[in-house]
């Protein structure tokens, strides 16, 4: 952008991801009702889908790791989460809040504990990685969840 900048002698206007414009476009220019973004990366995808203020899907083809998800920050949090693109045609299981303070996805439920994420249950992986993901973004709120999933996630085999 540096050589634009002083070569033309203006400020160059950016459209990729994650800022708004190119998305923006893309809705006008389809007449889309209820977009939904749909990639594999938290910090282009994701992002992009949250500053334009719609849904979003992350697939894990790949680029991001159960991890890096449960430690998101709100800007990279997906609406949903699927293991690959067939996703899309397949409705995602409701997360419910437990009694216990924990959250309820399939056959599991997640806890945020002290210093840890803690699963009981059992089912698909990926209603547990939901699961996980409720608990841990509630108990971050505004933050980044600072707590260990990795014997949840070892569990799920991610």
């Amino acid at each position: 952008m540096e050589v634009v900048r002083i070569a033309t002698g203006a400020e160059p206007q950016v459209a990729g991801k994650p800022l708004p414009p190119m998305h923006r476009e893309t809705i006008l220019r389809t007449g889309a009702k209820r977009p939904l973004v749909v990639g594999d990366r938290l910090d282009t995808d994701i992002e992009g889908a949250f500053n334009g203020d719609v849904d979003s899907l992350l697939v894990l083809t790949g680029v991001t790791d159960g991890a890096q998800l449960l430690a998101a920050p709100p800007q990279h949090r997906p609406t949903y989460v699927d293991a690959d693109l067939r996703g899309m045609l397949s409705g995602q299981p409701d997360i419910d809040a437990a009694g216990d303070g924990g959250f309820r996805c399939g056959g599991w439920t997640a806890t945020a504990g002290a210093e840890v994420l803690e699963l009981d249950g059992d089912g698909e992986a990926l209603d547990g990685l939901r699961a996980l993901c409720a608990a841990a973004w509630t108990a971050a709120g505004e933050g980044v969840c600072e707590l260990d999933g990795g014997k949840a996630l070892a569990k799920l085999g991610l």
